[in-house]
């Protein structure tokens, strides 16, 4: 396990070794996690965790039970009385999937996707080798507390939005908020599920016809430096050590957005296996066998993967939030999470209306990652909840973690049994981050299926990690190329009891 903080700009990162001294027992020990246990110690801790989780049903359905016994119903008198705002969630995705548990006891909540399933999409790169996987990182979406519409949103407006269902058929969906969680699109296909995958079987499908594919290649190009494509070319060839893996990015290294520590273990693990990185190469023009980059080199392969960004899925909100729309075509927000026009002021008649996840136009800095689409709708919620009482809207992100910037939390597998795991500054690479991934991805599923450990873990971990990004592990200042964006955001993060106790709290 190697652990590094993030160096200044141009120092590269020493590679910490072991002494030589160190204990066989130690040495064996960790041979022996890196080589084959990680499966074992994540089956054990997944085990205790769904134990955990029993247990906890049965106390809620038991206190659930004594409750409606000795009140008589299962609503409160003034639930009877009266009627509860309407409010839509667009997305079954991170983002939407957190509003819909915040709201729906106390609104009436209507989750809107065009499909009726919960994908857990940074685990989904293992599927193009084990499309079996897809059973461990996909559920139903939630249907108890709220009530969920399966069709593909096709136009919104201050009132209502319209969607069309899988039959075909038209339909408009009055609301009285509205919470846009669109997400956003991927080249590589199946990274992003579609329209044309409504349910799982149809899902499986694709994933299975993808890893099939994969399975008769002898080369494979990537085209991108990011963590998607990091993560694709490593679960490649884990799976198929013989096939000839070359990733090419513009970028001078691999996950430039993330802390240099992140590129220089992900680059050092691929070359080992024999990848071939080609750095500051453009690509010009993309097709299903090669790569054309700037300046008319040709680069072919079996399989060509596109993994150079992920455009948000914004062509529902091109008609009346047009001019909402950045350069991006992200939906541009008030620090309220509010629709804004070009110069930031809030967009008239879109009060009601706010964004989060993908397809929003967040601050500079900020990574476009599932925890970073949570806190969206933590700010989110709440602000519709201060909207409705009239009561004044808090501001991203200090609304959310207490201070001017988020948390940075991110992992990049490589393969099932190593990765990097990065929360801030501080990076911890080898198998304690594939067993972080898994525990990760099993808890999410959970959570997003409104399973009360899944709910619990992640309560208690984004108030931990709101907590250690204003004390001990600050989020690092904006890199020298993100756009300054006022003195706030570059401020150390102050160390504030309030905000201490109520993120405890």
């Amino acid at each position: 396990i190697r652990i590094a903080s993030q160096m200044p700009p141009g120092r590269r990162a020493e590679k910490p070794s072991l002494p030589e001294t160190a204990p066989p027992s130690f040495m064996s020990t960790f041979s022996i996690l890196r080589k084959g246990s990680v499966d074992a110690t994540c089956g054990l801790i997944i085990t205790l965790l769904s134990v955990v989780d029993v247990a906890l049903l049965l106390v809620l359905s038991l206190s659930q039970t004594v409750a409606s016994l000795f009140k008589g119903v299962t609503r409160s008198s003034s639930d009877l009385l009266l009627s509860r705002p309407s409010v839509v969630v667009v997305g079954g995705s991170f983002s939407g999937l957190w509003a819909q548990r915040a709201l729906s006891d106390s609104y009436d909540v209507t989750l809107v996707d065009f499909k009726d399933y919960f994908e857990y999409t940074p685990g989904v790169l293992r599927l193009f080798v084990q499309p079996s996987w897809l059973s461990r990182l996909s559920g139903p979406l939630p249907r108890r507390r709220n009530k969920l519409v399966v069709g593909e949103v096709v136009a919104v407006h201050p009132t209502e939005i319209a969607l069309r269902t899988a039959d075909g058929e038209e339909a408009q969906i009055p609301f009285d908020y509205l919470l846009l969680g669109c997400g956003s699109s991927y080249a590589a296909a199946p990274v992003k599920a579609s329209p044309r995958e409504p349910d799982l079987p149809s899902r499986r499908r694709s994933w299975e016809e993808a890893a099939a594919r994969l399975a008769r290649a002898s080369s494979v190009l990537i085209a991108g430096g990011g963590p998607v494509a990091v993560e694709l070319a490593a679960e490649v060839l884990d799976a198929y050590p013989s096939v000839s893996v070359t990733l090419v990015t513009s970028g001078t290294s691999l996950c430039s957005g993330l802390p240099a520590a992140v590129g220089e273990a992900t680059a050092r693990w691929l070359e080992l296996r024999g990848a071939a990185l080609h750095y500051s190469s453009r690509v010009e023009s993309v097709r299903p066998d090669s790569v054309t980059l700037v300046g008319g080199q040709v680069l072919s392969a079996d399989i060509v993967y596109p993994c150079m960004g992920a455009p948000p899925a914004s062509a529902p909100l091109e008609g009346s939030l047009a001019s909402q729309l950045d350069e991006r075509r992200r939906l541009r927000l008030t620090p309220q999470l509010q629709p804004a026009e070009q110069n930031g002021s809030p967009a008239s008649g879109w009060s009601r209306v706010f964004g989060m996840g993908d397809v929003a136009s967040l601050p500079a800095g900020e990574l476009q990652l599932g925890h970073t689409a949570e806190l969206n709708a933590h700010v989110a919620a709440e602000n519709m909840r201060r909207s409705a009482a009239g009561r004044p809207l808090e501001e991203y992100p200090r609304g959310a973690v207490g201070c001017e910037r988020s948390p940075r939390v991110f992992c990049v597998s490589l393969g099932p049994h190593d990765g990097v795991v990065a929360f801030n500054g501080l990076v911890l690479s080898g198998a304690v981050a594939a067993v972080t991934k898994r525990i990760l991805e099993w808890t999410k599923v959970a959570a997003c299926a409104e399973r009360p450990v899944g709910v619990a873990f992640w309560k208690f971990g984004d108030a931990a990690s709101a907590w250690l990004s204003m004390t001990v592990l600050p989020p690092p200042p904006p890199a020298p190329h993100e756009p300054k964006v006022g003195p706030a955001l570059r401020r150390r993060p102050k160390h504030n009891v309030g905000d201490v106790l109520k993120w405890l709290e």
